[in-house]
């Protein structure tokens, strides 16, 4: 998918602006770094299409893999650069990618799945050097398991101290619409208790992003998850801009 293609198709769709939001991992086990992007080159990019496509808002971000060995760099490079949003997420679990089935033949459902939670509470205590928590619930996007949530009533306490941390640091909470795809026959689910309870706490910042690595899947599902998150006690979707939030209400 290139850059341009997927411009084109965000001022087809009638979207009012799109965020790059590229992948990049620190000292990710085996040759994970190979999928790290150029910041400076994506940059240099995206300056260039907002001169050729002025009327629709482009939006420089990144995708930052936490590790909690590897925060001290992870900040640098966040700094480094002049970056709309950063989405903070967790692809690594102790030095496993929940990817891979490995991850899960080694633990128990409930195991793997309060591993994941508090993985996340441990590196964004730690972290502050973000705007979003990207995926909250990446642990059942590929899990093997008839478990298909993360749900509040067998993890609350897991995420009660992760969603405090957010609403803390004034950070947006990400609904990412692509974990709850149909994969080998199973589909996940988000638990709207998750955002009821994030309300509940104080929470207001709540983002959408489809992780769009095709242009089939560019903001895949939106409509419906808008409705989902307004039902939940949310006015407001949230975006950044210059690490700023812009809050655009739900009509």
């Amino acid at each position: 998918m290139s850059m341009e293609d997927a411009i084109k198709l965000s001022v087809n769709l009638g979207l009012g602006g799109l965020a790059f939001t590229d992948h990049y991992d620190l000292d990710s086990p085996g040759d994970n770094d190979k999928f790290n992007f150029d910041p400076v080159k994506q940059q240099a990019s995206i300056d260039e299409f907002r001169i050729k496509y002025p009327s629709q808002e482009i939006f420089k971000g990144i995708e930052l893999g936490l590790q909690t060995g590897s925060l001290e760099k992870a900040k640098t490079l966040a700094l480094s650069h002049n970056f709309d949003s950063i989405i903070a997420s967790i692809h690594f679990v102790d030095g496993n990618d929940p990817y891979h089935s490995d991850y899960y033949y080694h633990n128990r459902p409930k195991e793997a799945y309060r591993r994941y939670i508090e993985t996340i509470y441990e590196c964004i205590s730690q972290f502050g050097t973000f705007d979003i928590l990207g995926h909250f619930d990446y642990i059942v996007r590929y899990s093997p398991y008839k478990e298909k949530s993360l749900t509040m009533k067998e993890y609350g306490d897991e995420l009660d101290s992760v969603l405090k941390v957010l609403i803390s640091g004034g950070k947006a909470l990400e609904i990412n619409t692509n974990t709850y795809r149909e994969r080998g026959g199973r589909t996940p689910v988000l638990d709207r208790w998750v955002l009821v309870r994030y309300r509940e706490l104080g929470g207001e910042f709540v983002s959408l992003g489809s992780d769009a690595h095709d242009l089939e899947r560019i903001a895949e599902n939106f409509e419906p998850y808008t409705t989902f998150v307004k039902s939940c006690g949310f006015n407001y979707i949230t975006h950044y801009k210059n690490r700023k939030s812009v809050c655009v209400k739900i009509e």
